[in-house]
């Protein structure tokens, strides 16, 4: 007997194939198809599971199966495979208490932010003992890579080859490495399909500042897992990008996104000249046709070349893509001059971060809060068809038939 053969030895948790199979179905379909139902059940039940594992490391018993139970979390019923032993001595701490079908306001609110809300492993730890849940970093592991595991996913899967556009943006975070912050940015590309619906099409994560190769390796992506044609690609204009876009999307309308030319004069024009831009520039976006808006935005070059000659010159040179959206159906124009709809994950991202002490715990917390983020935005505010959008549906398809009809 060698010297540690007396010592009890935990060995790696484990789940079951059935289980790992059914989490793999449900992400492979696309979270776009899962309701936040189907999520929490998958959830709940993957959790139980993982503390029946640890039941059953300790205890003289053996699993013996599940069965089907719902509870309760807010206004959802969810439905849940309840593993349960031989002996009948085992129950997850992850249901309601005894006799109770749902969780009280407290442990539902827990359940539905933990992830989300937490900074760290430790923090989500603390929430869980307050429910009553298990504690084990493992289980919470369990929970967290299946989330880790659909951006991964996500950044791999088949994309249709038909966008009607296209939206891209990176934004920068740290990330804490040992006793340092690690500079790090999330390229997020969304795309609108040609039934009206937005989804991430990629969301991929590099340590370092955004930068160009970055760039080219994310949108070259785009095109292997099958992206073909492109009715309007919106994007800020980082330096350098324009021309890659175009290489790639040559029959693509790029729109440069005006909300960060607006933020730019700022730090160019005085302050009561920048007021007055930013007016001018209302008025353009707010124009009838295209030859209104290309009239106003000369005007507006003509008031400011004089006193600020180079910050013209170069708007002048980019007025296509600055004036690309004006070509669009007036119901969805001022929303496709925009990368707002990045923003709107980058937007919840921030918030997470500002929660999180202005910084993430590591590259999986990123992801892990990532994959909930636009999970939220995916089965909520994205899950149905945009009224604007919808009104200018079969103009914004008609546009693309036209454009593309001859590669059908």
């Amino acid at each position: 007997m060698t010297p540690d053969s007396s010592k009890s030895v935990t060995p790696p948790l484990s789940v079951s194939e059935s289980s790992k199979m059914q989490m793999t179905e449900l992400l492979e379909s696309g979270l776009a198809n899962i309701s936040l139902r189907d999520l929490l059940g998958v959830l709940l039940s993957g959790v139980g599971e993982a503390e029946r594992q640890a039941y059953l490391q300790q205890a003289q018993d053996k699993a013996n199966g599940f069965y089907p139970r719902s509870v309760q979390v807010g206004s959802l019923p969810v439905d849940v495979e309840v593993p349960r032993t031989r002996t009948g001595k085992f129950r997850p701490a992850s249901l309601p208490g005894p006799y109770q079908r749902g969780y009280t306001d407290e442990s539902q609110a827990l359940l539905l932010n933990l992830l989300a809300s937490s900074r760290s492993v430790n923090a989500a730890r603390d929430a869980l003992q307050k429910m009553g849940l298990s504690v084990c970093e493992r289980d919470l592991d369990f929970v967290a890579s299946g989330l880790v595991e659909e951006l991964q996913l996500r950044n791999s899967r088949p994309i249709d080859p038909d966008l009607l556009a296209l939206m891209f943006d990176g934004k920068y975070v740290e990330i804490k490495d040992g006793d340092q912050l690690r500079p790090a940015c999330i390229y997020l590309v969304v795309g609108l399909g040609r039934d009206g619906k937005k989804q991430v099409l990629s969301c991929t994560i590099k340590l370092c500042r955004e930068n160009l190769e970055d760039w080219k390796s994310v949108l070259r992506h785009l095109i292997e897992r099958g992206l073909r044609r492109v009715l309007l690609v919106i994007q800020d204009d980082f330096s350098g990008l324009l021309p890659i876009t175009k290489s790639l999307f040559p029959k693509a309308d790029i729109q440069l996104c005006v909300v960060h030319m607006q933020r730019n004069a700022k730090s160019h024009l005085s302050k009561a000249d920048a007021a007055e831009f930013q007016q001018r520039w209302r008025s353009l976006r707010a124009s009838w046709n295209s030859q209104v808006g290309a009239a106003l935005f000369e005007e507006l070059c003509q008031r400011f070349d004089k006193d600020y000659p180079t910050f013209i010159a170069e708007l002048r040179k980019k007025r296509a893509h600055y004036l690309a959206f004006l070509d669009y159906p007036d119901a969805i124009r001022r929303s496709l001059s925009t990368t707002n709809t990045v923003e709107a994950v980058n937007g919840q991202l921030e918030r997470l971060r500002r929660n999180s002490g202005g910084y993430f715990q590591s590259d999986d917390t990123l992801k892990m809060k990532l994959g909930l983020t636009i999970t939220s935005l995916e089965n909520g505010r994205w899950y149905k068809v945009n009224g604007r959008v919808q009104e200018a549906l079969d103009q914004l398809n008609a546009i693309f038939e036209t454009r593309f009809e001859r590669e059908a």
